[in-house]
Order: structure tokens, then C-alpha cells, then sequence
């Protein structure tokens, strides 16, 4: 029979793949300077990518006169595909 902590454990390695796939984001992390939020991450309530750090090679794109700041080319695609997705509506 397994331990608790062992059982612990087991659990956060099953779960290593599914986090670890959510974003691809490399090297992007909002300890300074400007940031943004990431819309797709906020929507699907992915706090680790939330917060991008704006550099010169930030995704990015121009939607309704607003320029939108992504973690990763696929969260910028999946934006662009999905626009009404992710703005709140006013």
C-alpha cells in the first residue's frame, strides 16, 4: 500500500504533462518592465501564463482599434480564430 506522500506524488507526475502542455511559453516571465495579460490564458483560467512580459517578439495582435499581448503563438491563433471568445462584451 502506498503512502500518503507517495500517493501525493504520484498524483503531481500524472498531472506534470497536462500543465506543462497548456501554453508554450518560454523564457517569458513579467518580472519587470511593461506587461499584459495573455486574453486566451484569462479566459481559460490559466494563471501560469496569465502575466506576459513584453518584449519585441511578444505575439501580438490588432483586434477592434486594441492591440492584445499572448504568451505563445497558439494562444495568439486561437484568438485570432475566436475573437468574440475572449473580449468581454460591454
Amino acid at each position: 500500500m502506498k503512502s500518503v506522500s507517495q500517493l501525493a506524488t504520484s498524483l503531481a507526475l500524472a498531472a506534470l504533462p497536462f500543465v506543462a502542455s497548456a501554453c508554450h511559453v518560454a523564457g517569458r516571465a513579467p518580472d519587470d518592465g511593461p506587461s499584459a495579460e495573455c486574453p486566451v490564458c484569462k479566459y481559460c483560467g490559466d494563471l501560469a501564463c496569465l502575466r506576459v512580459h513584453l518584449e519585441q517578439d511578444t505575439p501580438r495582435c490588432e483586434c477592434r482599434g486594441e492591440t492584445y499581448y499572448f504568451c505563445s503563438d497558439e494562444c495568439r491563433q486561437d484568438f485570432e480564430a475566436h475573437p468574440d471568445r475572449y473580449l468581454e462584451k460591454h
